[in-house]
């Protein structure tokens, strides 16, 4: 028995709506590494489809320089609010955050270890707001404190996993605050360094 033209489109349709819920299931993996140590540079690695589809942003790359010039920023999202938000929504899978500060003062650098855990502990709670820091399996969050040397470097690295609606959520609210209105991500008093402080 040929199935009738209204079955094909009925099947067609049930075809379809089945990729696509599959697709929207299938979560993107987004690779943020950023170092500061002679220079700052950061490499964002966003894959989809099991690595079938790939797209890398490197800082160190000559396409970066050339797309800043004469760039269109009128449809920009808000950078900070969309990160929050997948954040929030996604699932953080590896937290690597080291800090290597160093003074040949040992009082000094006493305080300033301080004052960066104030200020690491901030940050962190500023995006991090959905989280408790222990539920990452995978993190490890330090200040070295390094004796009788002037140094600073900096080695940040976080792999997420999140859905697609919620990235085409997110885009979709963080152009609508561009244009006006409240941030997308709510706040949090979590304190990340209870168990990293030195």
């Amino acid at each position: 028995m040929i199935p009738k033209g209204s079955d094909v489109m009925f099947y067609f349709f049930i075809f379809l709506l089945f990729i696509f819920s599959i697709l929207f299931l299938i979560p993107f993996k987004f690779m943020i590494y950023y170092e500061f140590t002679n220079q700052s540079k950061y490499r964002i690695i966003i894959t989809y489809l099991f690595g079938l589809i790939k797209k890398e942003v490197d800082s160190t790359s000559k396409d970066i320089e050339q797309n800043k010039n004469g760039e269109d920023n009128s449809s920009k999202v808000n950078s900070i609010d969309f990160i929050r938000y997948i954040i929030d929504k996604g699932d953080i899978r590896k937290l690597y955050f080291r800090i290597n500060i160093g003074f040949k003062d040992p009082s000094l650098l006493g305080i300033a270890v301080g004052i960066i855990w104030a200020i690491v502990n901030g940050i962190f709670a500023y995006f991090i707001n959905s989280y408790d820091i222990d539920d990452i399996g995978d993190r490890d969050i330090q200040v070295i404190p390094i004796f009788d040397d002037d140094i600073f470097q900096l080695f940040f690295l976080c792999i997420i996993k999140v859905n697609l609606v919620y990235i085409i959520t997110a885009y979709i609210r963080s152009l609508k605050i561009k244009k006006g209105g409240d941030s997308i991500a709510g706040t949090s008093n979590r304190r990340i360094n209870e168990n990293y402080n030195e």
